[in-house]
């Protein structure tokens, strides 16, 4: 597997900000998530080029011991920039849902609450990590437009709209509290800023970021037996709560396709044979 720092974009009530996102890696034998930041909070950036020169000299925060981390200095500028699929635009979550569903909506809004329960997770949010878990129809979301096909499909989109018009103010409110933008070197983002104006061959950067790491999950670039800080130390989630919730509890989900629809439905064991 490959052990990424990702850059993300970040709709807010402050605007866009921009920060990074380890989605998750495998040290030691632990699955760690983790963002850009220190002790209660979570870095983000008016501009790429802030979070180049942040990357470029900063070593104290919480992905400073991330495999990545060390070729991610001096990556170019533009590795920085988040793809369109890590632009997660809260603000305007509420504005997708009150539209019809769409391909770039659905997976617009999946992108964007991936990215928010992982923030809750990681920071410890209640009021974020209560949203997903109680919400489980979020999950929706991550099966595509095809789950919002026909008038059984509007009706989960409109579900999915009633369940964020109730409580997505306070997920932003919650998120809003955790970010904070440090102090950058001038000098570092004026070069980084230069570097962004000028053409860009991808394939001469190719690799920079992601580390490749062996089957065990250890770094093969180096070493980090000593491990990461508090913020680290969550698996990663899914929409809707725990990713292995019905392992725990011993039962299995199972989605049919039909020619009216797509249908739910769970398989129960009892001696340890389905019924």
């Amino acid at each position: 597997m490959s052990a990424e720092l990702v850059p993300i974009r970040l709709g807010v009530t402050a605007g866009d900000l921009y920060t990074l996102w380890a989605p998750g890696w495998r040290d030691a034998g632990d699955e760690w998530q983790a963002f850009l930041g220190k002790g209660d909070d979570i870095f983000a950036f008016e501009s790429v080029a802030d979070l180049a020169a942040f990357v470029r000299t900063d070593t104290d925060n919480d992905l400073s011991d991330h495999p990545a981390w060390e070729r991610l200095t001096k990556t170019n500028a533009h590795r920085l920039q988040p793809a369109e699929n890590r632009q997660a635009d809260l603000i305007g979550v509420e504005e997708l849902l009150a539209g019809k569903p769409s391909k770039e909506s659905v997976d617009a809004l999946a992108s964007t609450l991936a990215v928010v329960s992982s923030i809750g997770s990681v920071c410890e949010l209640p009021t974020v990590t209560r949203f997903f878990n109680g919400n489980p129809n979020l999950g929706l979301l991550m099966g595509g437009i095809e789950q919002f096909s026909g008038r059984a499909g509007r009706k989960r989109w409109n579900a999915i709209g009633e369940t964020v018009a109730r409580g997505w103010d306070g997920v932003i409110s919650a998120i809003d509290e955790i970010l904070t933008t440090p102090p950058v070197d001038e000098g570092a983002a004026s070069a980084a800023a230069a570097e962004l104006d000028e053409p860009y061959d991808e394939a001469e950067d190719e690799g920079a970021i992601a580390v490749p790491t062996d089957e065990d999950g250890e770094d093969t670039d180096q070493d980090t037996d000593e491990g990461m800080s508090g913020r680290g130390q969550t698996p990663p989630v899914m929409l809707g709560g725990d990713s292995r919730f019905w392992e725990h509890v011993g039962i299995d989900p199972v989605r049919l396709m039909t020619s009216a629809g797509t249908l739910y439905t769970l398989r129960c064991y009892f001696d340890d044979k389905p019924i």
